[in-house]
């Protein structure tokens, strides 16, 4: 996620070129491409720290992280707060990711598929998808701020016709008026509410970063486990084939709306690095889904929404947890040792109402 929203608002930083905001509007999206690919041209190396804060529920959640990279194909990330995720890293040349969980003193070496014609290489300027941002997003120049002590130009990006931007309603960045590089994105819901804030702090180009600082060595007595790239794809299956590798029996709805119908099963447990056991149930509309996903209870909460402040409600005389973030809702409860959880557009009492003819 936080690579396509970077990708996203790098994108939004191409309006700058222009001279003006103004000229935007005259600008086609081949030129304003070119010109982003001019400006990647001249990155050989850049750093910087990033600090991202997620607020949801009244509660900021706050993350410091190290980075490195070199074109075309070479980054390291490494995490320095909070203190559950600092010295976790992520280190990767093109070919192998390597990941080292610094908790469980764990490495996970993963080759990266190598797949025709599709290139390796870092987009720092998103161009792939300045198309539809042009065509979706309204963009203003708002003035000139600073921001760590650099002055940079702060620019308003609002969906046209009320589209979010994924999950996000409004975005505002700031662009160093120097090297023309991202130093501060926000990002906010619907209310105007600020949902998330990404600064990028310590920023420096083409300072010769050896090949040596991309090149990963497990450290001593670290587990090594090796996995390819299908490994962590789950597979899609029959409910049939999927109940034939679950310890417990998985329930299927009575009730589904209008138009909705069974499309596969899938085993999430090893996709969440967890040893629970995971069933998840895909039904779809043709445009709308409707996930139901369900495992064995071990009191950990696995299947309840990470973020959010749940509203209680009854599901078949026990307590449910329902939240809605970013236009998806969510239904959790626990049933005869089985934690079940109910996730899609659909409203709170059509969710409700699924759940109940659940035998």
């Amino acid at each position: 996620m936080k690579k396509q929203i970077a990708a996203v608002l790098l994108v939004l930083v191409a309006v700058l070129f222009a001279g003006c905001a103004d000229q935007t509007s005259e600008m086609s999206a081949d030129e304003i491409a070119s010109m982003m690919e001019a400006k990647q041209a001249e990155i050989k190396d850049f750093s910087a720290t990033v600090v991202t804060t997620i607020s949801v529920g009244g509660e900021d959640t706050t993350t410091w992280a190290t980075i490195m990279t070199k074109p075309p194909d070479k980054s390291r990330m490494e995490y320095i707060e909070p203190a559950e995720v600092a010295g976790m890293v992520e280190v990767t040349n093109g070919s192998t990711v390597w990941t080292y969980d610094s908790a469980k003193n764990l490495v996970t070496k993963m080759e990266l598929p190598d797949r025709e014609g599709i290139p390796h290489e870092m987009d720092y300027t998103g161009i792939g998808i300045i198309r539809a941002l042009l065509d979706e997003t309204d963009i203003s120049l708002e003035g000139i701020e600073n921001i760590d002590s650099r002055s940079t130009y702060l620019l308003d990006a609002t969906p046209k016709d009320g589209v979010e931007i994924g999950i996000f309603a409004r975005m505002r960045v700031w662009v160093d008026r120097e090297n023309w590089m991202v130093l501060g994105i926000g990002c906010f819901d619907k209310d105007d509410n600020l949902i998330m804030k990404v600064e990028y702090r310590d920023i420096t180009f083409n300072t010769g970063i050896p090949d040596s600082e991309f090149v990963f060595e497990a450290p001593v007595g670290a587990e090594v486990v090796e996995t390819s790239f299908d490994d962590m794809i789950p597979e899609e299956m029959t409910l049939e084939d999927a109940r034939a590798n679950l310890t417990f029996d998985p329930k299927t709805p009575a009730y589904l709306p209008e138009g909705y119908e069974f499309d596969h099963a899938m085993l999430l447990g090893d996709f969440y690095g967890s040893e629970q056991e995971i069933l998840s149930l895909k039904y779809t509309n043709g445009s709308g889904i409707l996930h139901l996903r369900e495992c064995i209870s071990d009191g950990s909460g696995q299947l309840e929404p990470a973020m959010g402040e749940p509203e209680i409600v009854e599901i078949n005389g026990t307590d449910g947890k329902f939240t809605s973030m970013f236009g998806r809702n969510s239904l959790c409860w626990n049933a005869d040792g089985i934690d079940y959880s109910l996730s899609g557009e659909l409203e709170k009492d059509e969710l409700v109402k699924v759940a109940e003819s659940i035998p």
